[in-house]
């Protein structure tokens, strides 16, 4: 099915590489969709991967909701599809525009009064540029802290791990983890920023912490999406993919999560360029996906979990993504998802749900979740995604910054040392 006329050319509009001029979202609404069939969850999730719409999160069950983005244009067409199929929606948020600009408004006020020793503030968003700085200046300054350039993406950014290490030549079990692969999911980085610091300052003072970076080597990718993520920045906030041209295409952009090889180009991907999850002419068509696949290659029989930090929607996710199927060690996989999730909880309430991908959140092939865990072995892989639940949806704002890197940190913690 292929959803024609306004939607479809508001969105591929806004997927052109060549403007200039950052999108405006003001009147743009996100709706809250609640199917009650599985005929309405598939409908919903052929919408997704046949048309250029805006899906920020898909229904699984007619237990959970599908979330949409309709610019102010579409907003009467995607409400009488809806209706047609007899699906009824809410308004989640009225106006994106004037949520983008509360938060650039609170990023720039904590620019203005930070007055700290280190290169960014822990406890804010932060550019491309200013994150590298960061850990250019981390690797100077602490002997525990290493960076290399894993690789490079379209546009020649650098793609850097960060690695935090007692003793380099023990080859220690890795805790490894990939940020923002998706570009508009800036609490991600900000949550690897604030634990890799929180890491590196605990060390040698915080017994518990001191015991983890004894035992393991602490590997972060904190933004694994470059291109994407500066974009968000200066034309797009609401932006996901990469920045690769598609030949034949005015639309830009692979989804680098649906551009690895289990079951490639299968549900909950597209092959329409114009879509969210396009997943790529080829699986590890694009750099940034060659990129973690090699990092985690290189440390082949030592990566010991494997977390792909995403938002939103509060889950701790495992394989399979690709199939609502379970793995053989999926009972070993739910135990540490629920001692994770159990001491994220007990830090401030905040209420996660877990399993696996395709029963918990919805079928997406190509992802990194199930390639580190079929492919490389990696059985404790997975996807947490971060807060919130919709108020905010993208657009979490920094104040919560804190709040929800602690709860996961304290979360990641409990999960070690279980595993």
């Amino acid at each position: 099915m292929r959803i024609h006329g306004p939607v479809f050319c508001i969105c591929a509009l806004l997927a052109l590489s060549t403007t200039a001029v950052k999108v405006d979202y003001t009147g743009h609404m996100v709706i809250r969709v609640s199917p009650k069939t599985e005929e309405q969850i598939k409908f919903l999730s052929d919408w997704e991967s046949t048309s250029s719409i805006d899906f920020w999160s898909r229904a699984a069950t007619t237990k959970t909701f599908t979330d949409i983005r309709v610019s102010p244009e579409s907003y009467k067409h995607v409400a009488q599809i809806l209706l047609d199929k007899k699906l009824n929606h809410k308004i989640l948020i009225s106006n994106l525009g004037e949520l983008e600009r509360q938060e650039q408004q609170e990023i720039a006020l904590r620019r203005a009064l930070y007055n700290g020793d280190k290169a960014i503030d822990v406890e804010n968003y932060h550019t491309y540029e200013e994150v590298m700085a960061y850990l250019a200046e981390l690797a100077s300054t602490n002997p525990l802290v290493t960076t290399m350039v894993a690789g490079s993406s379209i546009e020649g950014r650098d793609i850097v791990q960060a690695t935090i290490s007692s003793d380099l030549s023990a080859n220690k079990p890795i805790a490894w983890f990939d940020c923002n692969i998706h570009a508009r999911e800036w609490i991600t980085a900000a949550t690897c920023v604030w634990i890799i610091d929180t890491i590196t300052t605990g060390y040698g003072s915080d017994p518990e912490i001191t015991a983890l970076v004894d035992q393991y080597d602490w590997k972060f990718v904190p933004i694994a999406n470059p291109d994407g993520y500066a974009f968000s920045w200066t034309n797009d906030r609401l932006w996901r993919k990469n920045r690769a041209v598609n030949p034949g295409s005015v639309c830009v952009g692979v989804d680098l999560n649906r551009n690895f090889p289990v079951g490639f180009g299968g549900t909950g991907s597209s092959n329409g360029p114009c879509s969210e999850t396009f997943h790529g002419a080829a699986e590890f068509s694009e750099p940034e996906s060659i990129t973690l696949k090699n990092l985690i290659a290189a440390d082949a029989g030592r990566v010991k979990t494997a977390i792909s930090m995403h938002s939103y929607s509060q889950l701790w996710l495992s394989s399979y993504s690709y199939s609502s199927a379970l793995p053989a060690e999926y009972p070993e996989m739910l135990r540490a998802m629920r001692a994770g999730v159990d001491a994220l909880t007990a830090t401030y309430g905040t209420v996660y749900d877990y399993g696996s991908t395709g029963t918990v959140l919805y079928i997406a092939s190509g992802t990194t979740t199930d390639h580190y865990y079929k492919n490389e072995g990696v059985v404790h892989s997975y996807t947490i995604e971060l807060r919130d639940t919709g108020l905010y949806g993208f657009e979490l704002p920094p104040r919560l910054i804190v709040p929800t890197a602690t709860e996961t940190w304290n979360g990641i913690k409990a999960f070690i040392n279980a595993i």
